[in-house]
C-alpha cells in the first residue's frame, strides 16, 4: 500500500533518482537540458539541491519501506508588497537571462508563468514515480495529498503544468481544468491548468 510521507534531507539521493527517471524525457525539461547524454545526471544533481535545501516543500511515496515516488510543491505566496517586488524582480532577472544563448527554458518558464492564476495559489512542480511502479497508483496517492492540503487551506486555488497528454488526463480526473498550452518540441505543447474551489 502506498503511503505519503513529508521528506527529509535524508531522502535526497533516492527522491533524485525517482524524479530524474521521471523526467530524463520529459519534453519541457529537454528544452532546458536538451543534451540527452547530460540530462539525467544534471536532473538528479538538481532534485538533489531541491530535497536538501528544501525538504518541507517535498512529499515522499512509500510501499512496504521503499521510495517509490516525489511531488515538489510550493505553498501560496503572500500578496504582501515585498512578496510582489520579489516577483517583478525575479522575473525582469529570468527575462533578461532568457535573451542569453541557451534560454530557451527560460523562455518557456516565463511563458507558463503569465498562465498562471495572479492570485496566491498552490502549485505542483513536479510528480514523479519509480519505473517499477508505475501504474501502480502512486500519483494518484501524491495528487490525493497534495489536493487535500490545498483544499483544507484557508487558499484552496492550484495550479501546475502538464507536460504530456497522459499527465493531463491524470490531472483532469483530480479537478484541474486546462487554461492554455506553451509549446515545447514540435508538434508539443505544455498545458497549464487551474483547479479552482467548489
Amino acid at each position: 500500500m502506498v503511503t505519503i510521507r513529508p521528506a527529509t534531507s535524508a531522502d535526497a539521493e533516492v527522491a533524485a533518482t525517482v524524479l530524474a527517471e521521471a523526467f530524463r524525457d520529459d519534453p519541457a525539461w529537454s528544452m532546458s537540458l536538451p543534451d540527452p547524454a547530460t540530462r539525467p545526471q544534471r536532473l538528479e544533481a538538481y532534485y538533489r539541491r531541491q530535497v536538501r535545501r528544501h525538504p518541507e516543500r517535498i512529499d515522499i511515496a512509500e510501499d512496504a519501506g521503499r521510495v517509490v515516488g516525489a511531488l515538489i510543491w510550493a505553498a501560496p505566496v503572500s500578496g504582501s508588497r515585498a512578496a510582489a517586488v520579489q516577483r517583478t524582480l525575479r522575473r525582469g532577472l529570468r527575462r533578461i537571462a532568457s535573451r542569453l544563448p541557451g534560454g530557451q527554458g527560460i523562455r518557456h518558464e516565463l511563458a507558463v508563468a503569465e498562465l498562471k492564476p495572479t492570485e496566491p495559489h498552490w502549485y505542483l512542480g513536479d510528480i514523479g514515480a519509480s519505473p517499477a511502479a508505475r501504474g501502480k497508483g502512486v500519483g494518484s496517492a501524491l495528487l490525493t495529498h497534495f489536493v487535500g492540503r490545498a483544499d483544507a487551506s484557508d487558499t484552496p486555488l492550484a495550479a501546475l503544468e502538464a507536460t504530456s497528454q497522459g499527465s493531463r488526463r491524470l490531472y483532469e480526473r483530480f479537478g484541474f481544468e486546462a487554461v492554455g498550452q506553451v509549446p515545447t518540441r514540435p508538434g508539443e505543447a505544455s498545458t497549464v491548468m487551474v483547479r479552482r474551489p467548489d
